[in-house]
């Protein structure tokens, strides 16, 4: 029981989250009208979109995307790169969290945001393979399934160790 609430409400918290920061983007970025129409006209870029942020790496998200970003960005778009920098941040975190909450265990918080990485890992790299956007090659493949680890590994601690209960 543990583990399948960790699990939905973990992936539940992701998901949402990443809908409210990519919202707020195409907001500040004055693209509401694509980012919605997206659902019509890219139904599979639109569902990738809610997946792709595990892709990039914790590093990067801290640092390549987020604090050196918001530091080169113009005046202007100061906003949308702290945006940008905590969309990528934020849902991983506060999922992990709740996974581990949720988990009745640490191994159970850690195996749900797991699982959560590596879907979200997965998804975007089948949808991409699906609408032939994607060009497959061991590399990327490698890419999308190491980012789900890594992301996994990394978040998974933070479900563990926020969870309440032992093993």
């Amino acid at each position: 029981m543990g583990f399948g609430k960790a699990f939905g409400l973990g992936f539940l918290i992701y998901v949402a989250l990443n809908f409210v920061f990519a919202l707020i983007g195409a907001l500040l970025l004055n693209q509401i009208d694509v980012y919605f129409g997206l659902i019509t006209t890219n139904p599979m870029g639109f569902i990738s979109s809610l997946f792709a942020p595990i892709l990039v790496l914790p590093g990067d998200a801290w640092l390549t995307l987020g604090i050196l970003a918001v530091l080169a960005a113009a005046p202007d778009a100061i906003l949308l790169a702290l945006i940008v920098m905590i969309g990528l941040i934020i849902p991983p975190i506060l999922a992990a969290i709740i996974a581990g909450r949720t988990g009745g265990g640490k191994g159970a918080a850690f195996g749900a945001w797991f699982l959560i990485a590596i879907i979200s890992a997965v998804v975007p790299l089948i949808l991409g393979i699906i609408v032939g956007t994607l060009l497959v090659d061991v590399t990327i493949i490698l890419t999308y399934i190491l980012s789900g680890v890594i992301n996994g590994l990394l978040y998974g601690a933070i479900a563990a160790l926020s969870a309440s209960e032992g093993f």
